[in-house]
């Protein structure tokens, strides 16, 4: 199909095209929230023919199965096997009068836990079920009590199981109810309700009888148990109160607070007497140091200054003293004078003394009365301060007295403090059996007369609200249960729809690789810059070298048939698709100054070289001057597509030294597309790609030429490839749709993550496969 005049006007001039982001492993931003959902819906939607085909499948196969099965029908009946509480009101209103409870206290003291798993094992006893099995098999003789209630089935039973009685306790959600349910299923409908209304009998029978007898077995029971419990309340307040005689014991919470507010109240008065003693200590030392003598020299000083006889002997003991002071100057101490009045004051000495025995008293044998301070006249002043200091002296005593006081009541408070705890918990403990007994004595003597008017009543059997019954239809007729026809067409459709999922998903997953554009964007997290559809004619004029005849021209007279046609609208999409995919590449090559462009795949087999090979085509056709360059040394393939010689190429460039000139090759198609080969398979590919000729080549190729298209060996297990995008300005990866493997496709982004190179984005192209 030949391109458009004001398309490749429109290729030129693609300045006002609409241009994307041009980055480095940029993601686009919310998609990783939508992944997972977008997969979902794309893998069903690609294999909604295998979902439809198995659904189809299902469904027929259930609506064989239920044309060939035998109708069975079920029937069942209610029991309300305990009475509601708002059928007592009247009863419990009359109680509360009769015993001056709240009604509330009352129905919740009066509230049976019933054993309903125990219940239904007394339901399907040989007790119960035997006698009317005897009556039974009568009219049905292969009835038997193994096969009833379930116990030929070893395991957990089916439910639904055909000649089974079902007995289950009826449940909303959570909430389980006091009916009980009983179920069974038969061919028979008649034999069905027989069943059933033979077994509700004897349920009705049953719990007529268990009611009186529980109700006797509860009277006794209470009144065999209340003279032990009135005896065991009355021995726990005598020892309560004992206890509490013995120990003074009260109130023990207000008793404990009591005893700390009492220890912190001495602790503070420990504190201030300690305090006061210092202060009455050191001022008994000040006092001290000012008299110049002890406590008791200082009161005997101050008793005996106010002595008269003792002051007139003092005074004539100094007179003489005086005198001999005198004549000891001029006589000596043999001398009669001196020895006279020696002999003088001896004599005063011992009247001085007897005067201060008779002043002091019992105080005298405590003092030095020879000292010049003691029996020197004291004046007002040290009178002053004796007097202080005695007064000093009792308050310290008096003092140390009430301290000795508050630590003795310290230390037996504290032993009380250390004591109270265990008295507290024995007393705690005592009248917790006390009331633990009381509330027993006393629901007990509730539940007594609550048994007794029980005893008295004719209470009802159980209730049954709803009888044996089997389901009918508006009309009457009776139902069965099985097969349900519509019912089983629509479970087997569903059960097919998500079988048809699953395999559709188990068909993908064995697969594992990628089917559509979409796929590849969101795994590499780039660019998708153009999806390829595959067409079967375009590969054979590509094996026939006519890859390249974009603008091949056509006569519009000519009558096209409808093979051509087909054809002709498949070519115009795979060139619309290359169309749109130049452009993309155009608006990133004038956004980022791109000169030169490498195609390569993870993988051989995915298309890059047509790719290559169109892309230059279509860059040459929109008016730029492109150089298209096999860059697979091993593997050349640009020669082949194009029809053109392999002589010499790029690798005669590289290794010796030829000039581009001589062995670039111009397109038979396109005035503008230059082709440079591959030339002869070198040994050693990585080491001429890595030379500097070969970034020679590359700067002067990108000078020459608007656009240089290199077309390189895949990824994975090539050093080659990694060193040729390594030097050129952006790279296109090329994905095979329906050929790539995922773990493939990912493990080449890892490897061009790690190199570093630009990539302007992915080329999803339809294979065949």
């Amino acid at each position: 199909m030949p391109i458009k005049e004001e398309d490749l006007q429109e290729l030129k001039n693609s300045n006002s095209s609409s241009r994307e982001s041009y980055g480095f492993w940029k993601k686009p931003e919310g998609n990783e929230n939508n992944q997972g959902l977008s997969q979902i819906v794309t893998v069903l939607r690609r294999r909604v023919a295998v979902i439809a085909s198995v659904a189809v499948i299902v469904t027929t196969g259930t609506i064989g199965w239920s044309a060939t099965r035998i109708p069975k029908y079920e029937g069942k009946f209610q029991l309300l096997v305990e009475p509601l509480k708002t059928s007592d009101n009247e009863l419990l209103i009359l109680l509360s009068q009769t015993l001056q409870q709240n009604v509330n206290e009352i129905s919740r003291q009066n509230t049976t836990a019933l054993d309903y798993q125990a219940l239904m094992e007394v339901l399907k006893s040989p007790k119960l079920i035997n006698p009317v099995i005897q009556e039974l098999q009568k009219q049905y003789p292969e009835i038997s009590y193994d096969r009833l209630v379930g116990n030929d089935v070893s395991g957990k039973l089916a439910s639904g199981r055909e000649g089974t009685l079902y007995v289950n306790r009826m449940a909303k959600g959570k909430d389980e109810s006091r009916i009980i349910e009983v179920r069974y299923r038969d061919s028979d409908p008649q034999k069905v309700q027989i069943v059933l209304d033979r077994i509700s009998q004897a349920y009705r029978k049953y719990s007529q009888d268990q009611q009186q007898t529980n109700l006797r077995q509860g009277i006794k029971f209470v009144d065999e148990q209340l003279p032990k419990l009135r005896y065991r309340v009355n021995a726990l307040q005598g020892q309560l109160q004992f206890f509490q005689q013995q120990h003074d014991l009260f109130n023990p919470q207000l008793q404990g607070e009591q005893l700390l507010k009492r220890r912190d109240e001495l602790q503070a008065t420990k504190l201030e007497t300690e305090k006061k003693l210092a202060e009455a200590k050191s001022l008994y030392l000040s006092l001290q140091g000012q008299l110049g003598m002890p406590q008791n020299e200082a009161i005997a000083a101050s008793a005996l200054s106010e002595s008269p006889q003792y002051q007139q002997i003092l005074t004539r003991i100094r007179d003489i003293e005086a005198k001999i002071a005198t004549e000891s100057v001029r006589f000596s101490d043999e001398s009669p004078t001196i020895r006279l009045l020696r002999e003088q004051r001896e004599k005063l000495l011992p009247l001085l003394n007897k005067e201060a025995q008779l002043t002091l008293g019992n105080n005298a044998p405590d003092v030095e009365l020879n000292s010049s301070q003691v029996g020197g006249f004291q004046n007002s002043v040290r009178r002053e301060l004796i007097q202080q200091l005695a007064n000093n002296t009792n308050q310290v005593k008096s003092l140390e007295a009430s301290l000795s006081a508050t630590k003795a009541a310290q230390v037996k408070l504290n032993q009380q403090i250390l004591e109270y705890p265990v008295l507290s918990r024995q007393y705690a403990n005592m009248q917790r059996e006390l009331q633990a007994a009381t509330d027993t004595l006393n629901q007990l003597l509730n539940r007594q007369e609550a048994l007794r008017v029980d005893a008295a009543q004719q209470e009802v059997p159980w209730e049954l609200i709803m009888p044996p019954t089997l389901p009918r239809n508006k009309t009457g007729q009776l139902m069965p249960v099985s097969p349900s026809g519509a019912s089983n067409i629509l479970l087997g459709g569903v059960a097919g729809i998500l079988l048809g999922v699953l395999v559709a998903f188990v068909l993908d997953n064995l697969e594992n690789v990628y089917h559509d554009g979409d796929e590849i964007k969101q795994t590499t997290q780039l660019p998708l810059l153009g999806v390829i559809p595959f067409h079967k004619e375009l590969k054979k004029l590509a094996r026939a070298g006519d890859v390249v005849q974009l603008t091949k021209k056509h006569n519009p007279e000519r009558e096209l048939d409808n093979h051509a046609k087909s054809v002709q609208h498949k070519s115009a999409q795979f060139i619309e698709a290359f169309c749109s995919f130049y452009t993309k590449v155009q608006s990133y090559k004038m956004e980022a100054s791109i000169r030169s462009i490498a195609i390569t795949s993870a993988t051989s087999g995915e298309g890059k070289t047509t790719v290559a090979a169109y892309l230059a085509q279509m860059a040459a056709e929109a008016g730029a001057r492109v150089l298209l360059v096999d860059g697979d040394l091993r593997h050349p393939q640009i020669h082949l597509r194009f029809g053109l010689l392999n002589n010499q190429g790029l690798s005669e460039v590289l290794s010796d030294g030829i000039d581009i000139s001589k062995v670039i090759q111009q397109s038979p198609s396109d005035d503008n597309l230059f082709i440079l080969t591959a030339g002869r398979i070198p040994v050693n590919p990585t080491k001429l790609l890595s030379s500097l000729t070969m970034q020679t080549f590359i700067d002067r190729s990108q000078t020459n030429y608007d656009l240089v298209v290199y077309d390189t060996p895949h990824l994975l297990g090539r050093l080659d490839t990694n060193v040729l995008l390594s030097q050129v300005d952006g790279i296109v990866l090329v994905t095979g749709l329906g050929k790539a493997l995922r773990p493939t496709l990912k493990q080449a982004l890892e490897e061009l993550k790690s190199s570093r190179v630009s990539i302007l984005g992915t080329v999803a192209n339809t294979v065949e496969h």
